[in-house]
């Protein structure tokens, strides 16, 4: 025991992220299936319970791209959800999430993004799964957020009150993996206080295991940056009886969860301490 805290409840982050990584390459795994296309099958599922799978291309003229082919979205529209009506907020809000992962949406309502770089398609991956990750969220979003962005929302109100609030936004981190992540605020309470912060429009298993994921991966640029003191934060509209089983599990993780919608809290999270 020491400094009063007993040796067993110290948390094992080399262990936690050993166990996650396997756990990750466990339920993923790559089929071939003819000389230039790969299915990749994640371990992630959408919200209706389908597992999510991208198809890899390597295409005639030297370029890779990788795709859900369509099905992210037909699924929440055969389901009752209309998210390509033309000038349609839901629509708006598809391509503003394509548009900070840099990614499309083609023809045929597929999420799509092409490299010229082999070197590159891990991330076009990683910025393909974030984006039908973020999409899946509206299958179960209230008409509220249908209304207008959530990022909006946060950028309006810390703006509104900009005495109060000292913040960045168009800051990305790269992890051990060589993948980049867009932060959508970076929060300063204190001089040297660095609170990463990510929007989701809801939390769930996939929200939960994708940030998990960018904290372990984000841990050497940590260490190499001791003079900050760096959280990950994930802000949410609000929470509920289903949410808080995933919020717990991140606490315990050290990546705090706030409600947008409680303001108190809110504040006491980001704004100048």
């Amino acid at each position: 025991m020491k400094g009063g805290i007993k040796m067993s409840d110290v948390i094992d982050s080399v262990a936690i992220a050993n166990e996650w990584l396997e756990k990750i390459n466990n339920q993923s795994n790559f089929i071939p299936l003819d000389g230039n296309k790969i299915r990749f099958n994640t371990p992630f599922v959408d919200p209706f319970g389908d597992q999510i799978s991208l198809l890899i291309t390597s295409n005639h003229n030297s370029t890779y791209t990788v795709s859900d082919q369509g099905y992210t979205i037909w699924n929440i529209e055969s389901r009752g959800t209309n998210l390509t009506k033309n000038g349609s907020v839901r629509l708006k809000l598809i391509q503003s999430i394509l548009n900070t992962n840099r990614a499309s949406l083609g023809s045929n309502y597929d999420i799509y993004k092409t490299t010229a770089s082999r070197q590159e398609v891990a991330q076009i991956i990683n910025d393909i799964l974030d984006s039908v990750i973020k999409i899946s969220d509206l299958a179960f979003g209230s008409r509220n957020n249908a209304r207008g962005m959530f990022k909006d929302d946060v950028l309006d109100y810390i703006t509104e009150n900009n005495k109060q609030f000292s913040f960045d936004i168009g800051f990305s981190v790269k992890g051990k993996s060589n993948l980049a992540y867009d932060l959508d605020f970076v929060f300063h309470q204190k001089i040297k206080d660095t609170k990463w912060t990510k929007l989701y429009t809801s939390l769930n298993k996939n929200v939960s295991e994708m940030v998990m994921g960018i904290w372990l991966d984000t841990e050497l640029y940590r260490q190499n940056n001791p003079g900050n003191d760096i959280s990950f934060n994930v802000l949410v509209k609000g929470l509920d009886d289903r949410s808080v089983q995933f919020k717990d599990s991140l606490i315990q993780h050290n990546i705090n969860v706030v409600s947008f919608d409680d303001k108190d809290d809110f504040k006491s999270n980001f704004a100048i301490a």
